[in-house]
């Protein structure tokens, strides 16, 4: 009897590495700790992603660049896309921090590895536009895109948003504002205008020594071209730069979730352990048994 009780107690015996885990992710400081600084991070980081993604579309109008390159479009919104799920994300993170369930655990983990892809996506299109911005932008058909706007409401509608964000008329140079004489019968869109009124680009011409104080006369390639090199170029290798940190912090979570909800089901399978039949009438009996590194099983006879 002595060499069975021996043996059921070296059998049960967790491996200390494993043990010490396990007092450690029962820690209260531990598991807010581990959680909490990633989440922070996340939180913190993916809402000034948000913020720089959102003046790409709404301050320098990267939309509606497509007529060089669909990247234009892509990149910024993949970026809105990935920094709010994000967000999301971390929101989530502080009610599994509240909850400590294994099935919050996991979706976690799911939807951390979904942004994670999303970031890292987003990521890498921000580093391919910085490299390709200039052969993008050179190669647009000046020509046959102010044909087009000449002809389609919708595309003079564009060009309008981009004259007016970026105070420039027409395509290159410093006289781009001439390119458009060629499609509006000498007349220039109102967008050109310095002070817009309607008709002011119809009257434009018709005071040509004084054209230069009515509209302006860069051309709209050349102005975005620049604000591209000075302002959205330093602000996609900061995004991308950013995202990659955050993409980092996503893999803790992930780590993290997987880690925590295996402990909580060892837990539950530690604790099924202390129902024992230890009633000789048959009757079944709870024992809970003390989570230590060591279970001690104790098989006691009695003779009657």
């Amino acid at each position: 009897m002595g060499k069975q009780q021996k043996k059921l107690s070296t059998s049960s015996s967790l491996p200390k590495s494993t043990s010490k885990f396990s007092d450690l992710a029962d820690s209260e400081g531990f598991h807010l700790t581990s959680f909490l600084v990633p989440l922070t991070l996340i939180i913190v980081l993916s809402t000034v992603l948000l913020v720089v993604a959102a003046f790409f579309l709404g301050s320098f109008q990267l939309q509606f660049l497509a007529m060089a390159s669909d990247n234009f479009v892509s990149t910024p919104v993949l970026m809105v896309i990935s920094s709010s799920l994000s967000i999301l994300v971390a929101i989530c993170g502080f009610i599994a921090l509240h909850k400590k369930q294994v099935t919050i655990y996991l979706v976690l983990a799911g939807l951390s590895l979904l942004v994670l892809l999303l970031l890292l996506l987003a990521a890498v299109f921000s580093f391919l536009l910085i490299a390709t911005v200039d052969s993008q932008i050179n190669k647009v058909n000046v020509e046959a895109e102010l044909s087009e706007a000449a002809q389609d409401s919708t595309a003079m509608a564009v060009w309008d948003s981009l004259q007016i964000r970026y105070k420039c008329c027409g395509g290159r140079g410093n006289r781009g504002y001439t390119e458009w004489e060629a499609h509006l019968n000498g007349t220039y869109p109102d967008s050109c205008c310095t002070v817009k009124y309607p008709g002011c680009g119809g009257q434009a011409i018709r005071t040509v020594e004084s054209v230069f104080e009515r509209i302006h006369v860069r051309g709209c390639i050349t102005t975005i071209k620049q604000a591209l090199e000075e302002y959205v170029v330093p602000l996609l290798l900061a995004w991308g730069v950013i995202g990659v940190i955050v993409v980092v912090a996503e893999m803790m979570i992930i780590l993290l979730c997987l880690l925590l909800a295996w402990n909580l089901r060892s837990r539950r399978k530690t604790r099924a352990l202390g129902l024992q039949k230890t009633n000789s009438t048959g009757q079944w009996e709870e024992m809970p048994l003390r989570y230590t590194s060591t279970v001690n099983v104790n098989i006691i006879k009695q003779n009657k």
